[in-house]
């Protein structure tokens, strides 16, 4: 069973580096063996590195010279944990794809990019994960032209070196009606040619969903069970029939951001970055469907409670949990005592 924890990272334009946005308790490591030790200390054994769908990864038109850049950087830093380097879909600070993906994979710059990042050795580099997490893709509702002979051609090219290549794609507030019509899911077309996909039940950040032909419902509890129940029985058939040689593992992202912490504010600029003030309720709050820390804590632990009654145990799980471990210390402590096992 591994455990992947995300690591957020994001180019910093004035030092013409990469730094790191991790922290425990809003500190920052003093070394990045120490935030190594914070994931392994927690149950992690994989990370992966992100940021924003490639929008806070450095971007110069040069695939190959910007992926050989991100290798370096982390090759030189993370030492004795597996990781996976993201292929960075977006510009640096746009919505804007890094190159035309309706005119293939083979002469791209994500191609120049896996050609780059795979000119630097490294043991512990696992794969690659595809940073474009949008469900619609290779859908007719998706209009970045991604195909599914795109996403076909890269992950043939990254098996054909020997890597990984995993995908978390994100599910908003549809329901399961929604995916399962190809129409609106592309996870049907394309599972198959991902080792691992984490499905996001996205029920920590949506309080409605939609089904067709009957939109803005509320996004209950039972709504997430029932998407879950989806992705555990249901999924992994539709990929195997899609590909019967598919050995694709399908799971869950677990859910949960700084607002879980309960961080006192009178005004925006007494919290973090990225965070917003409530002053209803002084608190700091990030992306969750609610802005009060304890119903935050609540909301995560559906996921535990989910997935205890739909009776699945996943071998792998992806944890998105902001950039702050604390994040996952409370969740740890809070799932002790009611369900008497870890949160990771």
């Amino acid at each position: 069973m591994s455990k992947f924890g995300l690591w957020w990272v994001r180019w910093d334009g004035n030092l013409r580096t990469y730094a790191s946005r991790m922290t425990l308790g809003g500190k920052r490591p003093t070394s990045y063996d120490e935030a190594v030790q914070w994931f392994k200390n927690r149950g992690f054994d994989r990370v992966v590195f992100l940021s924003g769908e490639g929008k806070g990864i450095n971007y110069t038109g040069n695939g190959y010279d910007d992926g050989l850049r991100m290798a370096l950087w982390l090759s030189s830093r993370i030492g004795s944990m597996d990781y996976y380097v993201p292929i960075p879909f977006y510009k640096y600070g746009s919505k804007k794809p890094r190159d035309n993906p309706s005119e293939g994979f083979n002469n791209s710059y994500w191609k120049d990019w896996i050609d780059g990042v795979l000119s630097v050795v490294d043991s512990n580099r696992l794969g690659f994960y595809w940073s474009y997490e949008s469900c619609l893709q290779t859908t007719p509702n998706d209009s970045t032209g991604v195909s599914v002979e795109f996403i076909q051609k890269m992950s043939n090219y990254v098996h054909d070196h020997e890597q990984e290549l995993i995908w978390i794609p994100a599910t908003g507030g549809r329901g399961v009606s929604y995916l399962n019509d190809p129409k609106y899911d592309g996870i049907l077309k394309i599972g198959s040619y991902f080792d691992y996909v984490f499905v996001q039940p996205n029920y920590y950040q949506y309080s409605k969903l939609d089904e067709e032909g009957n939109h803005g419902l509320p996004y209950t509890y039972e709504k997430l069970v029932e998407k879950i129940r989806w992705i555990h029985e249901e999924l992994p058939l539709k990929i195997k029939e899609q590909n019967p040689n598919s050995t694709t593992r399908v799971s869950i992202e677990m859910e949960a951001d700084r607002t879980v912490l309960e961080i006192h504010c009178t005004c925006p600029r007494d919290c973090p970055e990225g965070m917003n003030c409530d002053s209803n309720i002084h608190t700091c709050y990030e992306h969750c469907r609610d802005n009060h820390p304890q119903k935050a804590i609540n909301y995560a632990l559906d996921y535990v409670r989910a997935l205890q009654d739909v009776g699945w145990n996943p071998q792998d799980l992806a944890y998105y949990f902001s950039i702050d471990f604390k994040v996952i210390d409370i969740l740890q402590g809070y799932c002790r005592r009611e369900f008497n096992e870890p949160y990771v």
